[in-house]
C-alpha cells in the first residue's frame, strides 16, 4: 500500500488540512492517510501551543472520522516528550512494515527541511511530498539541491489554494468572530463546547 504520514500540531486541525490530505492521496494514488497530531513539537515554544495534546487529538479524529482512507495516529501524543519527525517515521514503518511511505507537509516548511533532524535519513525513509499552492515558486525548494543527498525524493504536489491557517482561526476566536465552516462541524462543536483558544471562557454563540 501506498500511505502517506500527515504530522502537525493541528492546533486546530481545519478544511485546509483535509482539502491537502485529500487531493495528495489523489494525486499519488495513495491508499490512506495517517494523522499525526504532535504532542510536544521540538521546533515550536511550548507556550506557542494553545489546545493539549488530547484535545488537539480529540478533534483530528473528529475532523477524519467520515473518511475511511484517514486515520490517526497518537504515537506522539503519547510519547510524552517532544519528537522529530525521522523518529516518528521510522515508529509507523515498523509498526506497519511494507508499505510505500509518503511524508506530507507544506511547501514552505519543505523549504526549511535543512533544519529538520537528519533530514537525508527521512528522504531514505518516506518521500517527502510538498504540497504547494497553484503558482508556487518552486525555485524555493532549489537550494536544497546541493544540501541533500535525496533531494530526487523531494515531490511538490500542487493543492487547491485555501486561504486558512489555524494561526487565523485562533485569532477570530479571541476576537468573537465566526469560525464555522473554516473547520469541519464537529471541530467546530469541540472547540466551541470546551471553550478552546478562549483563554478559558466559553465560545459565544454564534449564527450559521
Amino acid at each position: 500500500m501506498k500511505v502517506g504520514i500527515f504530522g502537525g500540531t493541528f492546533d486546530p486541525i481545519h478544511q485546509g488540512h483535509l482539502i491537502i490530505a485529500e487531493q495528495v492521496m489523489d494525486e499519488l494514488g495513495m491508499d490512506r492517510v495517517i494523522f499525526v497530531p504532535g504532542g510536544i513539537p521540538p521546533h515550536k515554544e511550548a507556550s506557542s501551543v494553545r489546545a493539549s495534546a488530547m484535545d488537539r487529538l480529540a478533534m483530528v479524529e473528529a475532523a477524519i472520522s467520515g473518511n475511511e482512507r484517514f486515520s490517526v495516529d497518537r504515537v506522539e501524543v503519547d510519547a510524552g516528550r517532544p519528537m522529530y519527525s525521522v523518529e516518528t517515521v521510522q515508529i509507523l514503518k515498523k509498526k506497519l512494515p511494507g508499505n510505500e511511505w509518503f511524508f506530507i507537509s507544506g511547501a514552505d516548511e519543505v523549504s526549511n527541511l535543512l533544519a529538520w533532524k537528519e533530514p537525508d535519513t527521512l528522504l531514505e525513509e518516506v518521500v517527502m511530498v510538498a504540497a504547494t499552492r497553484p503558482g508556487y515558486d518552486l525555485t524555493k525548494l532549489g537550494h536544497l539541491e546541493k544540501k541533500l543527498n535525496n533531494f530526487d525524493r523531494i515531490f511538490p504536489v500542487e493543492c487547491s489554494r485555501v486561504d486558512i491557517s489555524a494561526s487565523s482561526i485562533r485569532r477570530r476566536i479571541l476576537r468573537g468572530k465566526s469560525i464555522r465552516y473554516l473547520v469541519p462541524e464537529e471541530v467546530y462543536k469541540i472547540i466551541h463546547n470546551k471553550g478552546l483558544y478562549r483563554k478559558g471562557e466559553r465560545l459565544k454563540e454564534e449564527t450559521s
